[in-house]
């Protein structure tokens, strides 16, 4: 999966821009604060229908401007499409070859992209809810019928909250509910369980091979309805599927006079957690910080190789200023890794000194909202 062309309008500070892209790597350098991040977010907006910056659309459209618009030609296998995507201060619009979609799951899905940015080096120390959106659009990114599963969960979750949150609950309403969460709630969990199956020896070898050959590093999965977390790891055997699903059922049944007392929902998947285990020990407490900032930029390489050996699928790999993150040394092993990727790539940086790679498809300079070509 490739871009072949993009077409920006009024995205941020990028005005008017044309691309045609390189199959291999792409990049762009410039100074701070010029639009090299609001590239590589106008390709995200493509890929997941928002940004990775903004908290409204209106955020997203040039300033005093009513709509922004991005265009792109995706290319997978033999296969042309043109994806596109209008941003209005209050609502959205995608296309797929000019055809308007009428819901967001008919759309998602049909550009896989995998985004590194700073602020990632935190996810471990960041609140349980980052780092569950973080799983939840990995597993959609292998599974995109997982967004339906989550979306269902997510409104039975808020009609439930509801009747909780009134004076007398109604518990034969609940009952209706639970079982519907049940139902639901035990898909979500077998995804992001399979998930993590898949995922954690290309975590552990990746850690390995660019950061730290001597650490050992999988995920972890924190059940809101299990004492003991799962730990990933095929040297120490996983509790088993069945179990996690078992202990979700018998939770739900034993938490019904605590979520009343609360008026709120206490468990299930929309209350878990999840994070790195590094030499047996949670790395959150006990890897370095600059361990930490190579294990998040390790779980985007993983995620790339998972997609690649689980579902045959090269995402898109977008990587933001990654240079600024790392130690010499990590930064060299980083760039020899990145040699051996097939993935369509697009790097920021400062200076193109800081990119160190055997082959770059195309270099752009960017300069207030400008994006230029450069010839090699």
């Amino acid at each position: 999966m490739f871009i072949e062309t993009l077409e920006i309008e009024h995205f941020r500070n990028l005005s008017s821009v044309h691309l045609e892209f390189s199959k291999g790597f792409n990049v762009l350098y410039g100074a701070n604060a010029q639009g090299k991040s609001n590239l590589l977010e106008a390709i995200y907006t493509l890929s997941f229908l928002k940004g990775f910056r903004a908290d409204r659309l209106s955020d997203l459209i040039e300033f005093e401007g009513e709509r922004a618009r991005l265009s792109a030609v995706v290319c997978t296998g033999s296969s042309h499409t043109r994806l596109g995507v209008e941003l209005e201060a209050k609502c959205r619009h995608a296309y797929v070859d000019g055809v308007p979609c009428a819901r967001a799951r008919d759309y998602l899905g049909l550009l896989r992209s995998i985004l590194f940015v700073p602020m990632d080096v935190g996810f471990l120390q960041a609140a349980p809810a980052s780092r569950r959106t973080m799983l939840d659009r990995m597993v959609f990114t292998l599974k995109p019928s997982y967004l339906i599963d989550l979306e269902q969960y997510q409104k039975v979750c808020k009609q439930k909250s509801a009747v909780l949150r009134a004076e007398n609950p109604d518990e034969s309403l609940l009952d209706v509910y639970d079982a519907q969460l049940l139902q639901l709630g035990t898909r979500l969990l077998e995804a992001r369980y399979e998930y993590m199956v898949l995922l954690s020896p290309h975590v552990a070898r990746v850690f390995k091979a660019i950061f730290d050959s001597s650490c050992h590093c999988v995920p972890v999965y924190k059940s809101s309805s299990l004492f003991d977390p799962v730990v990933f790891d095929s040297d120490s055997g996983m509790i088993g599927l069945d179990v996690l699903i078992k202990s979700y059922r018998d939770a739900l049944e034993k938490g019904r006079s605590r979520e009343i007392a609360r008026q709120q929902i206490v468990l299930g998947p929309h209350r878990d957690d999840w994070s790195l285990s590094l030499d047996g020990r949670q790395a959150k407490f006990f890897a370095s910080q600059g361990q930490q900032r190579a294990m998040s930029l390790a779980m985007k390489i993983a995620e790339i190789e998972c997609l690649r050996v689980e579902a045959d699928i090269e995402p898109v790999f977008l990587l933001d200023d990654v240079s600024s993150e790392l130690d010499p040394v990590r930064h060299k092993r980083l760039f020899e890794y990145l040699n051996a990727l097939t993935a369509q790539t697009f790097l920021t940086t400062t200076s193109k000194e800081h990119v160190h790679l055997e082959s770059i498809g195309r270099i752009f300079r960017v300069e207030n909202g400008s994006i230029v070509h450069e010839q090699q």
